[in-house]
């Protein structure tokens, strides 16, 4: 009985490598980043909750420059007291080899903001994390076609 489990257990293996269930999936290299990473223009949301303002969504046109700069021609703002706010923006920000970085955003209102950043593979979209204190605010930006 134990050598018709073994036989078993044996054929299935057998037949798993062959349809190709057990061999190991490429690697894809990792993706290196610098300031040129980001290039074009992207479009997204920014959503959560300020000590000042309360909850916060923010809706914005970036465009970058592959150099360090980027601006928002557009971007709007809604608080729970006030809105919508419509802005313009001036952009500086670092980017990592590993793809994280930080912005920071210099609207025409006269606020300055921080974040955090992640860029996904491909350049696809841009992650965000506010970290000015009293900000819960996060979002992404998705490269526009």
């Amino acid at each position: 009985m134990k050598r018709h489990v073994a036989l078993i257990t044996l054929g299935l293996v057998c037949s798993a490598v062959s349809i190709g269930l057990l061999t190991p999936k490429p690697t894809r290299a990792a993706q290196t980043c610098s300031v040129g990473t980001l290039i074009g223009d992207y479009v997204g949301n920014l959503s959560g909750t300020t000590a000042s303002t309360g909850p916060v969504a923010l809706q914005a046109l970036v465009q970058f420059a592959g150099d360090g700069t980027a601006t928002s021609p557009v971007a709007t703002l809604m608080t729970q007291t006030a809105g919508p706010i419509t802005f313009t923006a001036n952009i500086t920000y670092t980017l990592n080899s590993d793809c994280t970085g930080t912005l920071t955003v210099v609207r025409s209102t006269g606020q300055t903001t921080h974040y955090v950043i992640a860029v996904a593979k491909e350049e696809s979209e841009i992650n965000l994390l506010a970290v000015d204190p009293g900000s819960v605010v996060t979002g992404t930006f998705k490269k526009s076609l």
